[in-house]
This record gives C-alpha cells, sequence and structure tokens, in this order.
C-alpha cells in the first residue's frame, strides 16, 4: 500500500509535500482503450478512462497483489489480470466472479484512488488534497494557438531539473551559438517578482531579439512566452515545462509547445533545437550532487546577480515545506 511518511521529528518529508500538488503523468493521447501504468513519487498507479474522463487508482489488487494495469476496461470497472475482481473509479471492489451468490464483497476489498483531471492534452494526478489547482496555460484553449506536446525522460530529481530550465548562466557554456555566447558569459540583470504564486522575471534575449518571459508556478512548472522585442509584432512561442517527480533520480518533463504563427508549416526546426538543449542539459544535471536540489542556501555557493532566479526558486521551494 502507499506510504506517506514523515521524519522522526514529525516534519512532513519532501514527497509528503508533493503529494498535495498536481503531477502530470502521461498524454492523453497515451490513455486509450487499455489501462497504462504509472509512476509519481514512487508509487505505483493506473490510470485508464471510464464514462469519459479519467481515472487514477493504486496498481495493486487486494487479493494476490497483481497489477491491475496489467488488466483490462469493462465498462466503468477496472478487472484484474489475476482472478477477475473488478474496481470501480473509488478503488471500491464491486464483483468477485469466484464469490457464490449471496456472498458480500469485503469492505477491505479496496484500493486507493486519486483525483484524476485531462488537461492541455495531459493526464494529471494529485495524490492527496491539492494546494494548488492545475498550472495555467491559456494558450491550450485559445484557437490562435498551434499545440504540440513532447515528452523527455531526466536522470534527475525535479528539483534539479527545474532550476536548471530558469537558470541563464550556464547558457553560453551549455549551449553555445543556440542559447548563449562564451564570448559574452555575463547575462542581464533579472529582476524576479511575485504575482500571486507565481514567480516571474523577463529575459532579453541577445541572438534572436525576442523577450522571454518566464512564469513559474511551484512546485515544478515553468511557462516562458519568447516574443519579439517589438511590441507591434503579434508573434508568440509560448513553452509550457512541467515536471513530474517519477522518483528521487528520474523526472518526466512534458513540455507544450504553441505557437500563434505559422500554423500551417510545419515546426521541425524549434521541435530540434529543443531536443538538442535536453539532450545537452540532461548528462549534466543528472551528474549533480546532491540529487535533491538544497533549499538552504548555506549548502552550496551562490553569486548575486547571475544566481538570482535559483536562489528565488529555493527560498520559494522552502516556503512550501521542501
Amino acid at each position: 500500500m502507499p506510504r506517506h511518511a514523515t521524519s522522526s521529528s514529525g516534519e512532513a518529508t519532501l514527497n509528503e509535500v508533493l503529494r498535495h500538488y498536481w503531477h502530470a503523468v502521461a498524454t492523453a493521447e497515451e490513455i486509450r482503450e487499455r489501462p497504462v501504468g504509472v509512476q509519481l513519487l514512487g508509487e505505483e498507479l493506473v490510470v485508464f478512462r471510464t464514462g469519459g474522463r479519467v481515472t487514477a487508482l493504486y496498481d495493486l489488487c487486494l487479493h494476490r497483489g497483481a497489477r491491475l494495469s496489467l488488466g483490462w476496461v469493462d465498462g466503468e470497472n477496472l478487472v484484474c489480470p489475476y482472478h477477475g475482481w473488478c474496481y470501480g473509479p473509488d478503488g471500491a471492489c464491486v464483483r468477485i466472479p469466484s464469490l457464490p451468490p449471496g456472498r458480500e464483497i469485503p469492505r477491505k476489498a479496496r484500493t486507493p484512488a486519486y483525483r484524476a483531471e485531462e488537461r492541455y492534452g495531459l493526464v494529471w494526478v494529485c495524490l492527496d488534497e491539492p494546494r494548488a489547482p492545475i498550472p495555467p496555460f491559456p494558450e491550450a484553449d485559445d484557437p490562435a494557438f498551434a499545440i504540440e506536446v513532447r515528452r523527455y525522460d531526466w536522470r534527475a530529481h525535479a528539483t534539479r531539473v527545474v532550476e536548471n530550465v530558469l537558470d541563464l548562466s550556464h547558457f553560453p557554456w551549455v549551449h553555445p551559438g543556440l542559447l548563449g555566447d562564451r564570448s559574452q558569459p555575463i547575462g542581464p540583470d533579472i529582476a524576479v517578482e511575485y504575482d500571486g504564486d507565481e514567480m516571474c522575471y523577463d529575459v532579453p534575449h541577445e541572438l534572436t531579439a525576442q523577450v522571454r518571459r518566464y512564469r513559474l508556478n511551484l512546485p515544478f512548472t515553468v511557462r516562458i512566452v519568447r516574443q519579439p522585442a517589438d511590441p507591434a509584432v503579434p508573434d508568440r512561442r509560448t513553452i509550457f515545462l512541467t515536471h513530474t517527480p517519477v522518483a528521487d533520480k528520474q523526472t518526466l518533463q512534458f513540455q507544450i509547445l504553441a505557437r500563434n504563427f505559422g500554423l500551417d508549416e510545419p515546426d521541425d526546426e524549434f521541435r530540434t533545437l529543443n531536443a538538442t538543449i535536453v539532450a545537452q542539459d540532461e548528462p549534466i544535471v543528472a551528474s549533480q550532487r546532491p540529487e535533491l536540489l538544497p533549499t538552504d542556501l548555506s549548502a552550496e555557493l551562490h553569486l548575486r546577480g547571475p544566481d538570482v532566479t535559483a536562489i528565488e526558486y529555493r527560498r520559494a521551494l522552502a516556503r512550501l515545506g521542501i
């Protein structure tokens, strides 16, 4: 059964805090006729469709411990492949084929059910009472934008991956010619502000003559709006990045690419650019120690100016209890 541990001092563990936030676990396209097994915060879940909506249960039959994700959907219910026990969307067992007529199903015959929603072409799950809504992505509902969903696997904790997204000073060294220039390693001054729960800042980009507007929704979602420096030009491209803490050293990054120009043209160049950036970043982020981003600012050396976004992100995580 899933475990929600606390430390010996009574303080909540990292995963206990993260259980209260929405995390994307799959693309909507992945969840079709058959159930799909996914992992979130080290826990095994099964996601399936019933009645036109998605359902998420703990991936365990209480009878003999078989994975429900190996079974199939029958109407509103999920059937265990081992002995045919049927589980409803609320996790309760509603049918045991081997029980004689008149015998009641044991009340303990249920598996935990979790909140699940489908939004922006992704399936989101929250393991406990939500402390915040699913992060906003207004472009997804705007018909002026073309939308594309991509996914990448990172061998690192989600906190490290998100800080890498926010970090600007690594651009000239890891992405020369793409996002930065090693002959100009000093970046612009960044002013971090807060708009409700969002951490916000703007970054002018010398190489592309664009302004990048960063909006971070804690703990792991970043929305980056790229637009020309000239406000009269309406072209806008948005990248929605949400990071799922699959396990301590495993993060699933979903990228949703949105643009309101060139809708009839392929976006291969930008798609290739993003894949190249991930391929350059991933092995370096995977090498970082400790694996979990320290929120104690004395644990690593920081520079005023270049590290302002990292410092603010760590402070924001600490305020969440991480």
